[in-house]
């Protein structure tokens, strides 16, 4: 490398060479990585945050790790969780303690508050699930699931529906004024996050094995599967609108998708570790994000690019939630602390505007996006005509199938153990069987996967998502 002179005086000169190597030399005395140092900066110019903002205030008070916190819809009161089963109720305008609750023997994860602000659910690794009255801390029910360790809780806008969320998978939906149990329904792996819609029609569930599947309320009926993520989904978000969901992974990414088609509209990158926790804002400009990585990230929805960076947790973020102002951000961590940040407040179009949203393009022969668009809804309608029997498996059949440039099924390929067990009770073999053209060309052609689920529900998709 050569070295190129910076001249101070004509008698002095000093090599940048030598400059660097002097600094180099100086920060390894202090104990720190000059290479990683450069690495770092180099890693952080490829986004900008416009800010980094300190906290207004910190509220100490838990002995182990914040789990969850919730917010009333009022802005008054915040409930925080902990490692060590106890709930505490605080003000938060004034950041005083109001009450400590000894409310479980395990681990609280979940905590959600009802919008009139009355009640407060609590989900435990002790397997139970017990609603409180917020306003005196008394335990109204409790509900125990028999060794199944209660992951997510959520509540529905119309104030009754509580969604239950267990480690074995399973489901369940409660009606608070009644007391009793509505419907039970079963993820493919363990819960450990849940999402009510706005509208309350749509509860969207994340799991350990990074799908994202969304279900019908009313009748508990599956309406899509996305294979988000291929790690955990922590956490989950509606928009305000409705027409977006955030998934937050142990992958370290944040993705934004279309619920009802099950689309991609983007992709969040500026965490380096786990994102534990994701939210919206009340006005839907806003995406803030708690991470493994102590960071909280706000992110701008409608570029999709982080604005500001809260620093000030020493330890991983695990809950992140708005007041309903959208004036105020809350955090627990499991440095033990709370603590409430200032947010700032954009006037900008409050509508995420999805349609200008292009999913990528996969890397397949078949390139162009409508075409991919015409063989998907063609494979589609062949499956689906041809599915007349009820489904007599009990978990999803999963294929590869190939389709040629008119849109006939060339070959199909079993991924899973139960997909090969049940393939003649599927349509595949008869479809393929039925069709007499060849594939026009090998240059033309299309991967799809294709899910026929238990509960009777069809899926395709191009194989490596609409990316």
């Amino acid at each position: 490398m050569q070295s190129q002179q910076l001249f101070w005086n004509p008698a002095k000169t000093i090599t940048v060479t030598a400059l660097t190597t002097a600094i180099a030399t100086t920060l390894v005395i202090k104990g720190i990585d000059f290479q990683d140092l450069l690495s770092r900066r180099i890693k952080q110019t490829n986004y900008k945050v416009e800010k980094v903002r300190k906290p207004l205030q910190t509220l100490s008070g838990h002995s182990t790790w914040i789990y969850a916190v919730a917010i009333s819809s009022d802005g008054k009161t915040i409930a925080s969780s902990s490692y060590d089963g106890m709930i505490k109720i605080w003000d938060l305008p004034t950041g005083q303690l109001i009450r400590s609750i000894d409310a479980h023997t395990d681990v609280v994860e979940s905590l959600a508050i009802s919008p009139n602000g009355k009640i407060l659910i609590s989900g435990s690794w002790d397997d139970c699930v017990k609603f409180w009255n917020l306003r005196n801390g008394n335990l109204l029910h409790a509900i125990n699931l028999n060794s199944d360790d209660i992951k997510a809780v959520a509540i529905a806008p119309d104030g009754d529906t509580v969604a239950i969320g267990s480690h074995r998978g399973f489901i369940k939906l409660w009606s608070l004024k009644k007391g009793t149990e509505i419907l039970r329904f079963q993820h493919s792996s363990p819960v450990i996050s849940l999402a009510f819609s706005p509208d309350g029609e749509t509860l969207a569930s994340g799991g350990k094995n990074g799908k994202l599947k969304t279900w019908e309320v009313k009748t508990g009926k599956e309406k899509k599967t996305i294979s988000a993520h291929d790690r955990p989904i922590w956490s989950i978000a509606y928009h305000p609108d409705g027409e977006t969901v955030a998934s937050g992974s142990q992958d370290s990414t944040i993705k934004l998708w279309q619920p009802e088609t099950g689309k991609k509209v983007g992709t969040l990158k500026g965490h380096s570790n786990a994102v534990f926790s994701v939210a919206f804002s009340p006005d839907g400009q806003t995406l803030a994000s708690g991470s493994y990585d102590n960071k909280i990230l706000l992110w701008e929805v409608e570029s999709q690019k982080p604005m500001e960076k809260y620093k000030g947790h020493s330890k991983s973020v695990w809950s992140v939630g708005f007041t309903q102002d959208g004036k105020t951000l809350v955090s627990g961590s499991a440095d033990q602390t709370i603590k409430i940040w200032p947010v700032s407040v954009k006037k900008l179009p409050p509508k995420l505007n999805v349609a200008k949203a292009k999913p990528e393009i996969i890397p397949q022969e078949v390139q162009e996006i409508v075409k991919l668009e015409d063989l998907n809804q063609k494979l589609y309608e062949q499956i689906d005509l041809s599915w007349q029997e009820s489904p007599t498996w009990y978990e999803d059949l999963e294929y590869q199938v190939r389709v040629d440039i008119d849109g006939a099924i060339a070959s199909y390929e079993p991924m899973n153990q139960s997909a090969k067990d049940y393939l003649l009770d599927t349509p595949l073999p008869k479809l393929m069987n039925d069709g007499d053209r060849q594939p026009v060309s090998q240059k033309s052609f299309g991967l799809f996967r294709v899910v026929l689920t238990p509960t009777g529900v069809l899926e395709v998709s191009p194989w490596d998502g609409w990316e």
